[in-house]
C-alpha cells in the first residue's frame, strides 16, 4: 500500500510528489497523459513559489524572467500605482518561465526524491473506505494508498460521492499571445484595467506576454483580424505606456470561469490546485495559490505518523491550514474581476482612489505586494 497516490504530474501535483518522496513517505505519481504536456504556455511564479520550487531542485531558473516591478492602472480614469521589488527587498516580485520548463525540472526532482511517474495512467474507478483508497487504473492496474490526492484539475472530482463545483462565468475570454514593443522591459510588468476587462503584458526575456480580456464575440474577432490590425487594436487599448508594439506571435483564446469546490477533502481524498479552485488569471494568483495548497498538504502529511495519514484528523488538520489563504485568493481575485469591470460596483473615480491611495500610502502597497507573493497567513 502507498502512503500517498498522487493524481496529476502538473507542476502542483509534482511539487507535492517530490516533497512527500524527501520526507520518506511511500508515494506514486499518476498522469493521464502518455508523456509530459510540454506545454507551450507561460507561468508567472511569485518570488515564494520560486524559493519552493529552488529547495526542491524544482526550478529552472536559467529560463526565469525576473519581475522587477508592476505597472497597475485603469482606462478611461486617473490613478496608478507601481510595485516594485526592492520596497520589499526582494530581487524580483516573481517570474516569467515556460511551463515545459517547470514541469521538466519538477519531474526531474520527482524522481530525485524517489517518486515513479506513471504516465499513461488515467483513473478509471475510485473506491474509498474508511481504511484507503483504492484506484482501479485505465489499464486494470489496481493502486491503495492510505491517501488520495487529486491534483488534476477536477478532472476525477465527479468520481466521488458529495464532491461539486460552485462556478460563475465571467462571460470573457482571454486572448493570449507574445508580442513585441520598440522599449525594453526592463523587468516590468503592467496591469491595465479597461471597461472590458483587464489586459496585462508580462516580460519574458526580451518580449511580453500578452493577457488580453474580451468578450466571447471580440476574442473571437481578435484572433481573426491579421498581425497588423491586431497590433493596431492593441496600441489603441493599451496606450503607449510599454512602448510601440511591433510584432505579435500566434494567438489562442481560452474563455474565464471561476469554479470552486465545495471542500477540499473527501473520504480518505485531499483536493489541490486547480482540482480545489479555478481562477481568473488576473494578478497571477491560480498557480501560485495551488503550489501554497502542495506546500499546505506536505506539511501536513509531514506532521502526522503514516498511519494517520489519510484519517480525518489529518485532513481537518489540512483543511483548517489552508482555509483562509484559499478563501481569500479566491475573493481577491474576484473582487478585482468585478470592481474593475463593474462601474456599479465601484466607480471609476472609486476605482482611481483606491489607486492613489495605493501609490501614496507605501504600507498598503508593501501589504498587497505581501499577500500577492506569499498569500494570507493560516491564522
Amino acid at each position: 500500500m502507498l502512503d500517498v497516490a498522487i493524481v496529476g504530474a502538473g507542476p502542483v501535483g509534482a511539487t507535492l510528489a517530490a516533497r512527500v518522496g524527501r520526507s520518506g513517505r511511500k508515494a506514486a505519481l499518476f498522469e493521464a497523459r502518455p508523456r509530459p504536456a510540454g506545454d507551450a504556455r507561460t507561468l508567472a511564479l511569485s518570488h515564494a513559489s520560486r524559493e519552493r520550487l529552488e529547495v526542491l531542485g524544482g526550478w529552472p531558473g536559467a529560463r526565469a524572467t525576473p519581475i522587477l516591478s508592476i505597472h497597475i492602472s485603469q482606462q478611461g480614469g486617473f490613478g496608478r500605482t507601481l510595485i516594485e521589488a526592492g520596497e520589499q527587498r526582494l530581487h524580483a516580485l516573481g517570474y516569467t518561465v515556460p511551463f515545459a520548463e517547470v514541469e521538466a525540472a519538477l519531474h526531474g526532482a520527482v524522481s530525485a526524491a524517489g517518486v515513479p511517474i506513471h504516465f499513461d495512467a488515467a483513473c478509471e474507478r475510485l473506491e474509498l473506505t474508511p481504511d484507503s483508497a483504492c484506484m482501479t487504473l485505465a489499464d486494470g492496474r489496481s493502486v491503495e494508498a492510505r491517501l488520495l490526492v487529486l491534483a488534476d484539475g477536477g478532472a476525477n472530482a465527479a468520481r466521488i460521492p458529495g464532491l461539486a463545483f460552485v462556478e460563475k462565468d465571467y462571460d470573457q475570454h482571454a486572448v493570449v499571445a507574445m508580442v513585441r514593443s520598440d522599449r525594453a522591459h526592463a523587468g516590468r510588468a503592467w496591469e491595465r484595467f479597461t471597461p472590458r476587462g483587464p489586459m496585462a503584458l508580462l516580460p519574458v526575456n526580451d518580449q511580453y506576454a500578452l493577457v488580453w480580456t474580451a468578450t466571447p464575440a471580440e476574442a473571437q474577432r481578435l484572433q481573426a483580424l491579421d498581425d497588423a490590425a491586431f497590433l493596431v487594436e492593441l496600441q489603441e487599448r493599451f496606450g503607449d505606456r510599454a512602448g510601440r508594439f511591433l510584432a505579435t506571435g500566434v494567438r489562442a483564446s481560452f474563455p474565464l470561469k471561476l469554479r470552486v469546490v465545495n471542500s477540499p477533502i473527501a473520504l480518505r481524498t485531499a483536493i489541490i490546485g486547480n482540482a480545489a479552485q479555478a481562477l481568473h488569471p488576473i494578478a497571477g494568483q491560480g498557480l501560485n495559490l495551488g503550489l501554497r495548497d502542495a506546500a499546505g498538504l506536505a506539511d501536513t502529511i509531514e506532521t502526522f505518523e503514516v498511519d494517520a495519514l489519510g484519517t480525518p484528523r489529518m485532513l481537518d488538520a489540512y483543511r483548517g491550514a489552508r482555509r483562509r489563504d484559499a478563501a481569500r485568493g479566491v475573493a481577491f481575485t474576484d473582487f478585482l474581476v468585478s470592481a474593475f469591470a463593474d462601474a456599479r460596483r465601484l466607480p471609476t473615480w472609486g476605482r482611481g482612489l483606491a489607486l492613489a491611495a495605493l501609490d501614496t500610502f507605501p504600507p498598503a502597497r508593501r501589504l498587497l505586494a505581501e499577500r500577492m507573493i506569499h498569500g494570507a497567513p493560516a491564522r
